[in-house]
């Protein structure tokens, strides 16, 4: 994969990324818990065709890693401070929207 080949990736990756994840938020209305968000997260990615995504074992690789397979790659994701930005986020927007 050239450099510009692996940009364009990471752009369709986050583009479907956030997309996915602004579209389910927006069909929730109460508070997120933990678990939800790593089901949000879990299904925004996904999305794109070439993923294959899904939780870590959580005695192996901890309790909110991700393990996403691209080709012949593994990447491992630490989602924890992704959790806690996308909950901290959602709860001040429904705070001043309420």
């Amino acid at each position: 994969m050239t450099e510009e080949e692996s940009a364009e990736f990471q752009r369709e990756l986050a583009k479907t990324f956030f997309l996915s994840i602004l579209k389910d938020l927006g069909e929730i209305d109460e508070s997120l818990s933990d678990y939800e968000i790593k089901v949000l997260i879990q299904r925004a990615l996904s999305h794109h065709p070439t993923l294959q995504v899904e939780w870590g074992q959580m005695d192996r690789f901890g309790q909110n890693t991700l393990l996403v397979r691209y080709q012949n790659n593994l990447l491992l994701i630490e989602v924890s401070p992704l959790i806690n930005t996308i909950r901290i986020l959602w709860n001040e927007y429904k705070n001043t929207n309420a």
